[in-house]
């Protein structure tokens, strides 16, 4: 079912400059000691083929299609991204956007341990998880989320795009068009893997800064030095997952 589009205006610069704050933080801070209530080992790398791996090779073990709708209502497929992302994004599409700190407030130990997991056992490394059956809450989700991103070896802007996108927000004076299609070409001159993951999960955080008013994240917030506020570049999106 179609939903009407709410109207919100151009983001400000102060607005961009704190999207960019919450995403970029993670790529200048030191590496964190290692997640203790993982799991798994850091030397244990070949039983956990999806956390902590490099993008392309989590996608090589665990990927599903993403597909979006042209006018007509047609689906057509137009990229691959990790499963844990898109299982855990369409829950908490359906189930968190409504719920205070959904991103902020962390989860059961054990059911995140529990969750990834799930998400690391072959075949189908949680491709055929049902959310109706299991007990985690939107916490849990979102924390294991935000953890398969904060353990990627390399943010999902590579390391060597980082002074693109930054530079693009400190010229002054500032100009909104102008900074978005800036945005818009870096985005293109991302590896395809990359794009794709962005994108998704610009688009997760702009269905969640639309109930702002219930969630209570709203791009000027306090971000998290984890997971970054919404971003104005996300397109709409769908969700498969076979």
């Amino acid at each position: 079912m179609a939903h009407p589009t709410q109207y919100s205006p151009p983001p400000t610069k102060a607005n961009l400059k704190a999207w960019w704050r919450g995403f970029t933080f993670v790529q200048g801070a030191k590496r964190p000691p290692p997640d203790t209530t993982s799991p798994y080992k850091p030397h244990d790398t070949a039983d956990h083929p999806v956390f902590g791996k490099s993008l392309n090779d989590s996608l090589g073990y665990a990927s599903v299609q993403i597909s979006t709708a042209n006018a007509n209502g047609d689906l057509y497929v137009w990229g691959f991204i990790p499963v844990v992302v898109a299982k855990c994004g369409l829950y908490l599409k359906e189930n968190a956007t409504e719920v205070p700190g959904t991103f902020r407030v962390n989860g059961s130990n054990k059911r995140m341990r529990d969750l990834q997991a799930a998400f690391e056992t072959p075949p189908r490394y949680g491709k055929s998880l049902d959310w109706r059956q299991e007990t985690y809450t939107t916490h849990d989700v979102a924390s294991v989320f935000r953890r398969y991103l904060t353990q990627m070896p390399e943010p999902v802007i590579p390391y060597e795009m980082y002074h693109l996108f930054r530079d693009a927000l400190s010229k002054t004076p500032f100009n909104h068009e102008e900074t978005v299609a800036t945005f818009k070409s870096l985005i293109r001159r991302m590896p395809r893997p990359n794009q794709y993951l962005l994108l998704y999960v610009l688009d997760l955080l702009s269905v969640f800064a639309r109930k702002s008013d219930k969630n209570l994240m709203t791009a000027t917030s306090e971000p998290r030095s984890d997971l970054p506020p919404r971003h104005p570049l996300a397109p709409r999106a769908r969700d498969v997952a076979r």
